[in-house]
């Protein structure tokens, strides 16, 4: 699952999606028991956001260039994209570690974290 030139991609669970806002976040970390589904949208009407870039920004609501796209399992596109994944039981010690570190993070998507 990789966008052609001049697309981006645009996960989500929701297959029903008639436009996209705000913020694209390219690839999602692997959930479990998570069905996704991968909207192609056309790349010039993204503006990179932050430096280096970590995600882009539509200033317009963006109409997808067909219908969405089912995901595979995401442990097996990893694994072919040679990424390496790691599998926690508990996030939280991990978290914990990152936000006291020195790294800069991003927390999206902890809502779906079990405590």
């Amino acid at each position: 699952m990789r966008p052609e030139p001049g697309q981006v991609l645009h996960f989500s669970e929701d297959p029903t999606i008639e436009r996209v806002h705000a913020i694209e976040y390219g690839w999602l970390k692997a959930m479990m028991d998570v069905r996704l589904f991968a909207y192609r949208l056309p790349a010039d009407v993204f503006k990179p956001l932050g430096d280096p870039p970590a995600a882009v920004v539509a200033t317009v609501p963006v109409l997808p260039l067909g219908p969405p796209e089912p995901v595979r399992d995401l442990f097996e596109l990893h694994e072919e994209a040679g990424i390496q994944l790691r599998v926690l039981d508990n996030l939280w010690r991990f978290w914990n570690e990152v936000t006291a570190s020195t790294l800069e993070f991003s927390g999206i998507r902890l809502r779906n974290a079990r405590r």
